[in-house]
């Protein structure tokens, strides 16, 4: 299993990288809506809808949405502020996940809340996908006209960001996790694990901070970053959740030894709307 999981992500990184620096920004928005809409697909199996034609239908819906917003965003939003459907997509986006949040720590009670009504989870599903895409999308595309590769890098640091705490979770996490973190939801999450994620995160924005001549705004991004990084581990924790009460294992099987889709993208969905708020609000990496 490791092995599989291993070979998937060397696929995976190189691919995701490559589309972030050299698609052009149609193509890239293209990339992400084919990943979101698989990942719809992928929800529908964990929000109840039991026959295949709802579920395509469902995820129809999804990739229609997603169409409608690449018509209506524009594609290089210099700022943010300028859009009320982009600001407000993110905005929902930053909303919903600090609810999930609330949802992850009251598990099991929290149930009583969605279990049962497929049509809300359903809405859950897009409020997770489109302020995830607006925002990637949002970033990708800032100061595309001085530079096309400046919301690139922008990208790159926060997908380096949600892959470092993936990354340091399992390296401590699996030879050093004792400490149960939330065992109704994850079994397998660990206090250790998510503490070490944290590390290589601030090692990873040391490492930045370093090559950039330590910036007089260093504080902020170890602050934003550690914010990003526990929002990070709520998102995987998010779906574990949905994931426990649909009683899956995982969300799909589009990748050998991860799973779904969405095990793949969930700290990044988590994480997206907050990232492209602070950047907004504060800028980037000066």
């Amino acid at each position: 299993m490791f092995k599989q999981r291993l070979l998937t992500a060397l696929l995976l990184a190189p691919l995701a990288l490559l589309a972030v620096f050299y698609l052009p920004l149609a193509g890239f928005a293209l990339f992400v809506s084919v990943a979101f809409t698989l990942g719809a697909w992928e929800w529908s199996g964990l929000c109840g809808l039991a026959s295949r034609t709802l579920r395509a239908i469902y995820t129809g819906l999804t990739a229609a949405m997603l169409f409608l917003l690449y018509l209506l965003q524009p594609v290089a939003l210099q700022y943010l502020f300028a859009d009320t459907l982009t600001l407000t997509l993110i905005i929902a986006g930053v909303v919903w996940w600090l609810l999930a949040v609330v949802l992850v720590l009251s598990y099991p009670g929290s149930q009583l809340l969605w279990a049962g009504r497929d049509w809300l989870k359903a809405l859950l599903g897009w409020l997770t996908l489109l302020p995830a895409w607006s925002a990637v999308v949002f970033v990708r595309g800032l100061d595309y006209q001085q530079d096309a590769f400046t919301g690139a890098w922008l990208l790159f640091g926060l997908l380096g960001l949600v892959w470092a705490a993936d990354i340091g979770g399992y390296a401590i996490g699996k030879p050093f996790g004792k400490t149960k973190l939330l065992p109704k939801v994850s079994p397998g999450k660990t206090l250790e694990g998510m503490l070490g994620g944290m590390l290589f995160v601030l090692l990873l924005v040391s490492a930045v901070g370093f090559w950039k001549n330590w910036p007089a705004n260093i504080a902020y991004w170890y602050l934003a970053a550690i914010v990003l990084a526990a929002l990070s581990v709520f998102g995987d924790l998010t779906e574990s959740m949905f994931k426990r009460a649909a009683g899956k294992k995982d969300s799909g099987a589009f990748l050998p030894g991860h799973g779904g889709i969405l095990d793949r993208i969930d700290s990044l969905t988590a994480t997206a709307p907050l990232y492209a708020l602070l950047l907004a609000l504060f800028g980037g990496f000066h």
